[in-house]
């Protein structure tokens, strides 16, 4: 059986090994030459820490929606096309919600995997689709994270 990236995967697998795992399948579905124009900032976007932070913020929803928009390309022809493509949108998802913008501290692993599988239902199929869907999911977990503070 293969790692499903659920909730009960998630908390079981080591953190490295996730992290490792994740770096990897995002290094494969976003080219080195896209990665360098995501992360290549004008001189007024670096001008303060706040505009720095905004563009770092910016480059990493892009790569994130870049690399979920290729998933099921990659993975179209493999054998089990539909459930490897849920496995590695999970994945990134995970890796968007615990390394890109370290939200563990504003929502929980269990909140995280519920919506992730919300979003699952009827993912889209390319990147613009996704950035809507993940700046949507920021905005969430902003609520969330009010509600848990409340």
């Amino acid at each position: 059986m293969e790692r499903d990236y659920k909730l009960e995967c998630l908390m079981t697998m080591p953190r490295h090994e996730l992290e490792e795992f994740s770096l990897r399948v995002i290094g494969r579905m976003v080219p080195e030459d896209m990665m360098q124009e995501i992360f290549t900032f004008e001189q007024e976007e670096i001008d303060s820490e706040d505009r720095m932070k905004s563009a770092q913020f910016d480059a990493m929803l892009r790569m994130t929606a870049i690399a979920l928009g290729e998933v099921s390309t990659a993975f179209a022809a493999s054998e089990n096309a539909n459930q490897n493509t849920v496995r590695m949108t999970r994945l990134i998802l995970w890796h968007f919600y615990a390394m890109s913008f370290n939200l563990e501290e504003a929502v929980t692993l269990e909140q995280h995997c519920e919506q992730v599988e919300r979003l699952l239902v009827n993912a889209p199929k390319d990147a613009f689709g996704w950035i809507k869907v993940l700046t949507d999911l920021l905005h969430t977990y902003a609520e969330l994270n009010e509600q848990r503070n409340g």
